[in-house]
């Protein structure tokens, strides 16, 4: 088990109604895959990757859980965790709608947290950092790009 696992319950900073709909909200973002093993975001320590490397993000991602309940109450009657899939997807697209940048620090962190769980970089295959010492860049055929370079400037001065 690795130090992430081990949150103590009082370093999670969200409260039961909103812990009760962070899993499914992270298992929408990134579904499991049961065909090749790999897990979904909602069945990764979240919390304490937050708490670990993203504190600053725990207001915003508490506002963002409590836009996501609000809207569900509204839309289905019940907070997002007591909802079917379909009535999670529904009221996930009227929030996208309603506000395109929904969940913007949900997903970041949610992200973040996935592609640096060791087990899911174990699935993927990844057995080293990209960088410094991981995979090399090669050099590539850089006169491809001289037609961008021959077109000039494409933005306007202040």
């Amino acid at each position: 088990i690795s130090d992430r696992a081990k949150v103590i319950p009082s370093e999670n900073f969200l409260n039961s109604e909103q812990r009760k709909s962070l899993t499914p909200l992270l298992n929408c973002i990134v579904p499991p895959d049961a065909d090749s093993g790999m897990p979904g975001a909602g069945e990764l320590d979240f919390i304490g990757y937050v708490n670990e490397f993203a504190p600053e993000a725990a207001a915003s991602i508490r506002s963002e859980l409590d836009e996501l309940n609000t809207a569900a109450t509204e839309e289905a009657g019940s907070s997002f965790g007591e909802l079917s899939g379909a009535d999670q997807a529904t009221v996930l697209e009227i929030l996208r709608h309603r506000n395109v940048r929904f969940g913007r620090a949900i997903v970041v962190q949610a992200m973040a947290c996935y592609y640096q769980d060791d087990q899911v970089v174990a699935l993927l295959g990844e057995q080293s950092p990209p960088f410094p010492e991981g995979n090399t860049v090669h050099p590539g055929d850089l006169s491809l790009l001289d037609p961008v370079k021959a077109g000039g400037r494409r933005y306007r001065e202040a």
